[in-house]
């Protein structure tokens, strides 16, 4: 009995190994739905798993500092957004000492700039009854002049022992195929209360000559920083970041 299968019969199959794989695709909520449909599940979903965040971990090498604390999810308005962070597990020592704190911090990075993210959050603010609609269609359709880079970990006590002048000299994004390396223009603290929250990397559209920093071609775009006696790297893939309206960085 012949056992071959036919040209048919194979394509019937890949066919068929192939359905899970669109049904995921469709259940993106940036690709099957407009943001203003979007549930709790969706925005958690672009947050935490779609292209335009990276979430890692790095250790700990430098002692809490007495004011830093857990921190929560917080709602913040930047650059055309409202921005929000997810919750976080890392346990941070109190000035008494009172809790252990982690050794491994939970590390998120987002790529601000694009409208997902912002309109992300600005969903979220709406869900949250923070926020009326018209206000939130107007800051995600925002235009961005630069990218923008956010990044967060569970602790921040090395920004704090660090100003934003020295982020600034040790932050870069690579491009991996031009293998442009193009430091921020400036970094900004965000700070809620007296401690720093987030920290925006702001990296320019264009170079000197008019040209693109990312171009059309780009496959990887990798934001590199300098945290105590570490490196922390987010790659990012650029030709999956597209939404319902095409590339959006």
């Amino acid at each position: 009995m012949d056992k071959s299968i036919a040209p048919t019969q194979a394509l019937a199959i890949v066919a068929i190994l192939m359905v899970p794989a669109l049904l995921v695709a469709a259940d993106n909520p940036w690709k099957s739905k407009p943001y203003q449909t979007w549930n709790a599940k969706d925005v958690q979903a672009i947050m935490t798993q779609s292209p335009w965040v990276q979430v890692t971990s790095m250790r700990r090498s430098w002692h809490p500092s007495p004011n830093a604390t857990v921190v929560q999810p917080v709602q913040q308005e930047i650059s055309g957004g409202v921005r929000s962070s997810p919750a976080v597990v890392g346990k941070v020592a109190s000035n008494t000492g009172a809790t252990e704190p982690s050794q491994q911090l939970n590390v998120y990075v987002y790529w601000y700039s694009s409208r997902l993210i912002r309109a992300a959050s600005a969903r979220e603010a709406v869900l949250r009854g923070t926020m009326d609609e018209p206000v939130a269609e107007k800051l995600a359709a925002a235009p961005q002049a630069e990218y923008q880079i956010v990044f967060r970990m569970d602790d921040m006590t090395p920004f704090a022992d660090k100003g934003e002048g020295f982020y600034r000299q040790n932050a870069f994004l690579m491009m991996r195929r031009s293998k442009l390396k193009l430091p921020p223009s400036k970094v900004v603290y965000e700070h809620m209360g007296t401690t720093s929250e987030d920290v925006v990397f702001f990296f320019p559209k264009t170079a000197a000559g008019g040209t693109p920093t990312i171009t059309s071609d780009e496959t990887d775009v990798v934001f590199s920083c300098k945290i105590a006696d570490q490196t922390v790297r987010a790659d990012f893939k650029s030709k999956k970041m597209v939404d319902q309206f095409g590339p959006d960085l």
